[in-house]
């Protein structure tokens, strides 16, 4: 239960501090780097090599373009990648391209759970 937690925590992490970087003037590619590379360093001294996937996953959710995305919805989308990265750990061990993967679902159910939460609200 801690673990997952903290996994959810690093994710969230990862996308708003990615995000925040690229609302700054960061191009994304960067702003993911720079997150991912104190997500190692965090890892690293964490001594957790899932600490630090799932704040470079949180980052991919913060590369979000801020024209479409709002700091909401990359709240959710990164706490819902740290709970789909603990979840994916047994199903998909060993497939390429997982931490993108697991980054498009998380953006994708935040956005339509909120578009259905607004819409919900406006009737």
């Amino acid at each position: 239960m801690q673990q997952t937690v903290i996994l959810i925590l690093g994710g969230l992490g990862g996308a708003i501090a990615t995000f925040l970087l690229q609302k700054n003037g960061f191009s994304v590619v960067i702003a993911s780097c720079i997150v991912g590379l104190i997500g190692a360093l965090i890892g690293h001294y964490a001594k957790s090599d899932h600490l630090s996937l799932v704040i470079f996953t949180g980052s991919f959710v913060g590369m979000t373009n801020p024209v479409i995305a709002s700091t909401g919805l990359i709240v959710l989308a990164g706490a819902f990648s740290g709970f789909l990265y603990k979840i994916s750990l047994t199903i998909f061990a060993g497939f390429g391209g997982r931490l993108g993967t697991i980054a498009f679902t998380s953006t994708l159910i935040a956005f339509y759970l909120l578009r259905a939460f607004k819409r919900k609200i406006t009737k």
